[in-house]
């Protein structure tokens, strides 16, 4: 049996992958999400224990991790599970980093929050997602901060609780260079803040829009990963691994 953890684009392709070959799984989410595909869905955040407990009961052989590059708990938790399974990331490509004077990556959030003190930006457009207003939120409580999130229940509640003016909320998903465009020049934020999400992410869109601008945009590298896990990008070399 596999566990794929998804509630991504890449967990929607492993989920047809496995359909396609016939191979049963189960598809595990964080929040109750719609799943149309052949496994069993199940949703909840789990502990080590309780993976480690439901991978036995199940006779899980493999796990498919597919889940968001920045989910860095989970990747971890799968990481370090104390079975003889075998962990697979079925991962997004990235590409190679930008290298210009307006364009900085950082390795955390306090190197973010740094930055933006060091140059005395004083509005900030945060494309990094809901799970960052509260890691920002020493610079929204000083200066002007615009989030933009998943136009969903779950989203507005995490923004309610950290006490983010929902006058600064934009809804919506990444998009083409030239939308991207239309927002910056609509919001006219000092700097862009993002996330090295990939393509999945529209990085790149995201950056050229910057450049268009002359707008510097600051970049939370992805975390790295464990060495044991297997890294793949495409489903032929993941039907190669759970079918062999």
């Amino acid at each position: 049996m596999i566990l794929v953890f998804g509630g991504t684009t890449e967990g929607r392709k492993v989920a047809n992958m496995l359909d396609t070959v016939a191979l049963p799984y189960f598809y595990s989410t964080k929040t109750n999400v719609a799943f149309t595909g052949k496994g069993t869905p199940i949703y909840g955040e789990m502990t080590t224990e309780l993976l480690e407990a439901f991978c036995r009961e199940h006779k899980i052989t493999h796990i498919i991790n597919a889940s968001h590059p920045f989910a860095v708990q989970l990747h971890q938790m799968v990481a370090n599970i104390a079975l003889d399974i075998l962990v697979l990331r079925f991962q997004r490509k990235f590409l190679p980093r930008t290298s210009h004077p307006l364009v900085f990556y950082v390795d955390s959030f306090e190197e973010a929050l740094e930055f933006f003190k060091t140059n005395k930006y004083q509005s900030l457009l945060a494309l990094s997602g809901v799970q960052t207003i509260t890691k920002l939120k020493s610079y929204w409580q000083m200066y002007t901060a615009w989030f933009r999130i998943l136009d969903r229940d779950s989203s507005r509640a995490i923004a309610a609780q950290s006490n983010f003016p929902v006058t600064n909320l934009i809804f919506g998903y990444p998009q083409s260079k030239t939308e991207e465009i239309e927002l910056f020049r609509q919001i006219a934020p000092q700097v862009v803040f993002t996330k090295e999400s990939g393509s999945n992410g529209k990085l790149e869109e995201k950056i050229q829009a910057a450049l268009e601008l002359d707008l510097p945009i600051v970049i939370l590298k992805k975390p790295e990963l464990s060495n044991r896990y297997i890294r793949l990008e495409t489903e032929e070399e993941l039907v190669e691994r759970v079918t062999k």
